[in-house]
């Protein structure tokens, strides 16, 4: 066992919680609790009546909270869906694994159930679990749960149930739809004088006050009535079958609101969500406090895993990170919680971010790339080219295609009356202050949370916080290495070395002895001329990891020839991670020709996310830096009609088992959204050299 793993282990020890009841037989089994749970999509805390929001109307879910315990510090791993939910039914860090991508396909070691099998193998008749997690589910695993829209009439009578009910009219999409459009979909349940006054709407400081924003956040607001309706039926249900005094009712969120520095990013505003928990009287001593209180502990929504094994008298599984919030057997309290933010769909991304009860620190470790995954051409603060130009042509393609223009999960183009910008001049001059619409971000975020509850103010370069700010970083880098933290690793070289296990990803950082260099390389880039020069240095290390690191913290840097002539010869390098992480800064500094082997070798992998990744750097290229690109268009074709998104090791997993949306990934946000479109704007900024 390497040093991590012997901290993981050493750590996960006190988390331990033995079972209160006995099960297994009918008596044992008809003692223990029904659980009901009901999630929702997209909405943050301070969304919610119970949590303090004026314009909210939800009072159905604030009586539960009256009722029951409120969380007001909960917390999610991770700021979307995907990864947060697979956490849930796995109690495990998505990071440690290797389900922390959006969207991925992971398979499960041995030893990792989902919460639904260990519910059903101890006697719980279940739903099925949530379809958007990141894991392979067995047809016959798939096939003994049953489904939520009929579980009354076909449970079994004897049995204790675990219920799931997913919402979803708050989901981030709704901020791209029409008034009508939304009243249809999304707020049916609704009468017209329920409807949110636009007027009333409460807008951030960070997002420029205009009419298309107050319309989007009351519809918004909306949906989220509409969910509270759906969640009195679901008790209400309870109470005709008459349930309700055997049942825990869960609430939660999967991750913030949809809308700018919410959902996909990792403040309070994504990460913080809506947890409480209902305990009827027979079952309030397994509470952790009296019902009808609040709690202030810091707690992730993952916790409801170790939560409900214990509610139902289950043990909770040694290689958990969940911990549990009640009963006698409840785990010590938190200093802190850890959360990360990794790809989403054509974006590479790796954030990491520490929150305590005082302050959120965060290590953006790709400082080189906007937040946002579709970032205008010229940015948010200049002039939208003129129609008709062919400056506006090419500006067109840095959005998404069709009705996805405006892609509602950043937040980019919410400002947009599709496809103006604000007054079709660019955001005003005052948000530049804002890290969130510029095209790069901080290395470092440090907010005081008391004092700044919006995290506007980025305290990482006060020197009166300096001794806060390094002491938070070394704790979330000791979690990051104590949970073998997969993200250290690039998407498609985790696939690579998981060869070696059968696909596992989780074995791949059970097996890596370096994660502490790995760590420390991907940290060079915060050390400024040191840092760059030790980043030099480590472009002929052994380990291919590290070697990544190094051209990445290199990025954080201006173009400098010297650096240039660093990166050429591993354009050659056998990772494929590498050679494109090099070609990515080449064809930036405009030496795009000399990496057209590099981005044709990744464009031909098998591997779905190499294709993704070439194409995703490409995107982001300007006009000019893509001219010498055009020998590359040959193989986006190809890479659109691969049918590949693994290799071998995989193919009996795809073909016998659920994969939740991971053909999305393929035939949507690669063909569609990456590849296409990289091939119109190549084709587009290559138009004039083509005419000769």
């Amino acid at each position: 066992m390497n040093l991590a793993s012997a901290r993981f282990f050493i750590g996960r020890a006190e988390w331990y919680c033995p079972r209160w009841a006995a099960h297994g037989t009918e008596k044992g089994l008809m003692s223990q609790p029904n659980i009901l749970w009901i999630s929702n999509h997209d909405s943050s805390a301070w969304n919610y009546g119970c949590y303090g929001d004026q314009y909210a109307h939800t009072p159905n879910v604030d009586r539960l909270a009256a009722e029951g315990v409120r969380y007001v510090n909960a917390f999610t791993v991770g700021p979307i869906c995907s990864p947060s939910r697979t956490s849930i039914y796995t109690g495990m860090h998505p990071t440690t694994l290797g389900t922390h991508h959006h969207r991925s396909a992971a398979i499960r070691p041995a030893e990792v159930d989902l919460l639904n099998k260990m519910l059903t193998d101890a006697g719980y008749a279940c739903t099925k679990p949530d379809n958007d997690i990141n894991l392979y589910v067995s047809r016959d695993e798939h096939e003994q749960y049953y489904d939520s829209g009929d579980f009354w009439e076909k449970r079994p009578q004897h049995k204790p149930f675990f219920l799931y009910h997913k919402l979803g009219d708050s989901h981030a999409s709704v901020f791209k739809l029409t008034p009508d459009t939304a009243r249809k979909a999304r707020s049916p349940l609704l009468e017209d004088d329920e409807l949110h006054d636009p007027n009333d709407v409460p807008v951030p400081s960070f997002v420029p006050d205009t009419s298309l924003f107050r319309e989007r956040m009351a519809l918004f607001y909306d949906a989220l009535a509409n969910v509270d309706k759906q969640v009195g039926k679901i008790l209400a249900r309870l109470e005709e079958e008459g349930v309700a005094e055997d049942t825990i009712v869960v609430f939660w969120g999967d991750h913030g609101t949809g809308y700018p520095r919410g959902k996909i990013h990792a403040y309070d505003d994504g990460l913080r969500i809506p947890l409480i928990m209902r305990f009827p009287k027979k079952y309030r001593h397994l509470a952790q406090v009296d019902s009808s209180a609040t709690v202030d502990d810091l707690v992730l929504h993952m916790d409801l895993c170790a939560t409900t094994l214990q509610l139902a008298g289950i043990p909770v599984p040694e290689h958990m990170h969940s911990r549990n919030l009640c009963g006698p057997e409840r785990s010590e309290k938190r200093a802190f919680v850890c959360s990360a933010r990794d790809r989403l769909d054509n974006n590479p991304e790796m954030i990491r971010t520490i929150r305590t009860e005082k302050y959120r620190y965060i290590r953006n470790f790709l400082p080189h790339q906007p937040y946002a995954s579709f970032y205008p051409d010229g940015g948010f603060f200049t002039p939208v080219p003129e129609e008709g130009t062919p400056e506006r042509d090419f500006w067109e393609t840095s959005c998404l295609p069709g009705q996805q223009k405006v892609h509602d999960p950043d937040g980019v183009f919410l400002m947009q009356g599709p496809p103006i910008m604000v007054r079709k001049r660019g955001l005003p001059e005052d948000y530049q202050q804002y890290p969130f619409w510029r095209d790069h971000k901080p290395l470092e975020e440090l907010y005081d949370i008391e004092n700044d509850a919006e995290e506007i103010y980025n305290l990482a370069d006060d020197p009166a916080f300096g001794h806060i700010k390094d002491e938070l970083r070394d704790k979330l880098f000791g979690w990051m290495i104590d949970t073998q933290d997969l993200g250290l690793l690039d998407e498609t070289e985790i696939v690579v070395r998981a060869t070696a296990y059968n696909g596992i990803s989780r074995e791949v950082g059970v097996r890596c002895d370096n994660f502490e260099r790995i760590l420390e390389t991907a940290d060079l880039s915060r050390l400024g001329l040191e840092g760059k020069k030790e980043l030099l240095n480590r472009l002929g290390d052994p380990d291919s990891a590290v070697r990544f690191w190094g051209v990445t913290g290199l990025s954080c840097f201006a173009f400098e020839a010297e650096t240039m002539q660093g990166l050429k010869p591993l354009l050659e390098d056998k990772s494929i991670s590498v050679s494109l992480a090099a070609a990515n800064y080449l064809v930036r500094s405009g030496e795009g020709a000399v990496t057209l082997s590099a981005f044709n070798r990744a464009l031909e992998s098998d591997i779905l996310w190499a294709r993704i990744r070439a194409g995703a750097y490409l995107s982001y290229c300007s006009r000019e830096q893509l001219r010498p690109m055009a020998p590359l268009i040959a193989a986006l074709h190809s890479a659109v009609d691969n049918q590949r998104v693994f290799g071998p090791e995989h193919d009996h997993h795809i073909k016998t088992k659920f994969m939740g949306m991971l053909n999305a990934q393929r035939d949507v946000i690669a063909k569609e959204w990456v590849l296409e479109r990289v091939i119109k704007r190549i084709e587009l900024a290559t138009k004039e050299d083509l005419r000769r």
